[in-house]
């Protein structure tokens, strides 16, 4: 790549930026993880090898995000076969959908994180149990013990609480 420094420079800053957001475009459009981490990778490698063609200036999340989109076509036509897939209409119908809620989007993402730290420790382990390692209801329930119809019930009040700390959140601040 012939590429001025500076100017790589100014796209690795947009392209770091933005890597949170388009790994959200992409659990949007994907179901499988492994599936999102591959098309998280190869829109890396293809934003790289079209760097020379960003402007300095212009809106980076919708250049990247189209790029993004493109990925995720060409794997789910690699992958249509054996794996559950949209169909690319669906695709590009939630994909216009998440790069217009994009600011708004990262917005929410950051009231989350926010009120995440504010949940106690208890909820906040029980939250990784269930969504970080993929637990299961009956899973979580035996290994704390407790009935099924509990950590149901636990689950969804803490839900609730992120819900009403998150829209707080978001109501005092301007989107950008």
């Amino acid at each position: 790549m012939n590429y001025n420094p500076d100017r790589l420079e100014d796209f690795m800053r947009e392209l770091t930026r933005h890597q949170s957001r388009l790994r959200g475009l992409l659990r949007c459009l994907l179901f499988d993880a492994a599936d999102i981490e591959d098309v998280w990778q190869d829109t890396n490698v293809m934003l790289l090898r079209k760097a020379e063609e960003f402007q300095v200036g212009t809106n980076f999340w919708a250049w990247a995000s189209t790029v993004a989109r493109f990925q995720v076509l060409t794997y789910c036509k690699t992958k249509g076969r054996d794996r559950l897939v949209f169909q690319s209409g669906v695709i590009d119908l939630i994909a216009e959908d998440v790069i217009q809620l994009g600011d708004e989007i990262d917005v929410r993402r950051d009231a989350l994180q926010e009120c995440l730290q504010k949940l106690p420790s208890p909820q906040r382990q029980l939250l990784e149990i269930r969504y970080g390692a993929g637990s299961s209801l009956p899973q979580i329930a035996e290994q704390v013990n407790r009935p099924v119809g509990s950590i149901r019930q636990t689950l969804y009040r803490i839900r609730e609480a992120l819900l009403v700390c998150i829209e707080r959140r978001i109501s005092t601040e301007p989107l950008l």
